[in-house]
C-alpha cells in the first residue's frame, strides 16, 4: 500500500498557485482568442482568391471545375512570390549578419537571443528555474515568484543582436502571414470550385406546379 504525502502550504504557497491558476487560465482563452482570430482573418483573406479569378469565371473562360482549380494555383503562386520577397529579405539580411557576426568573433554557438550579449539584453528576463524547491519526499513545492536576473540595458557586444532578431522576427511573422494568406486562397480556390459549378437539386421540388399564366386581362 502506497504512502500518502500531506504537504501543508504556506499562505505564500496559495497565494502563488491561485496566480499560476489563473494565469494558466489566462493562456487557455488567450489561445481560444487567437485561434478565433486566425479563422477570421483566413476567411478575409481567401476572399482574394475571388478577385484574382473574377474575370475568367464571369466570362466562361473555365468551365471546369480542374480548370478553375488550375488558375487559381497559378494566380495564387504568382501572388504569393509578389508578397513573400521583402520577408524573405528581411530574414536573408538578418542571417547575413549573424554569419558576418560569428566570423568577426570567430564562434558560430552564439544565440542573439540571450541576455547577456544578446537582443535579450534589452528585456526583463525572470529565472523560472528556482522557484521550486524538493524536500526528502521529492516533491516539487512552489517557494518563492521567479527572480528578476536581467533588466534592459544597452551592451555594446549586442549590437548585431539588435538588427538579427527584428530581421528575424519581423520576417518571420511577415511570412508567416503571407503564407497563411496562400494557404487560405486555396482552400477559397477548392470551395469555389465546387459552387461555381455546382449542379445541385437540393431547392428543387419536381411535384411544384409550374406558375400558371395569368389570363384574366387577357385581350379577347
Amino acid at each position: 500500500m502506497g504512502t500518502l504525502f500531506l504537504i501543508k502550504l504556506s499562505e505564500n504557497d496559495k497565494r502563488i498557485i491561485i496566480a499560476l491558476l489563473f494565469a494558466i487560465i489566462i493562456i487557455f482563452v488567450l489561445i481560444g482568442l487567437l485561434g478565433s482570430l486566425v479563422i477570421r482573418v483566413m476567411k478575409w483573406q481567401g476572399k482574394k482568391c475571388d478577385e484574382l479569378i473574377n474575370e475568367v469565371v464571369i466570362n466562361r473562360i473555365v468551365t471546369t471545375p480542374h480548370q478553375l482549380k488550375a488558375y487559381a494555383r497559378k494566380k495564387n503562386s504568382r501572388y504569393f512570390i509578389k508578397q513573400a520577397w521583402i520577408p524573405v529579405i528581411l530574414i536573408t539580411v538578418g542571417t547575413l549578419l549573424l554569419v558576418i557576426h560569428n566570423l568577426v568573433y570567430k564562434s558560430w554557438n552564439y544565440n542573439p537571443f540571450n541576455s547577456k550579449d544578446g537582443f535579450g539584453t534589452l528585456l526583463f528576463v525572470w529565472d523560472f528555474g528556482h522557484i521550486f524547491t524538493k524536500p526528502e519526499t521529492g516533491t516539487g513545492i512552489l517557494v518563492n515568484w521567479p527572480k528578476l536576473i536581467n533588466e534592459p540595458h544597452f551592451e555594446a557586444n549586442a549590437i548585431f543582436s539588435y538588427f538579427i532578431v527584428p530581421c528575424y522576427i519581423v520576417g518571420g511573422l511577415w511570412y508567416f502571414f503571407i503564407a497563411q494568406g496562400y494557404l487560405a486562397r486555396t482552400l477559397r480556390a477548392h470551395k469555389l470550385a465546387k459552387t461555381v459549378f455546382d449542379k445541385s437539386l437540393d431547392n428543387y421540388n419536381q411535384t411544384t406546379p409550374i406558375q400558371e399564366v395569368n389570363t384574366e386581362n387577357t385581350v379577347q
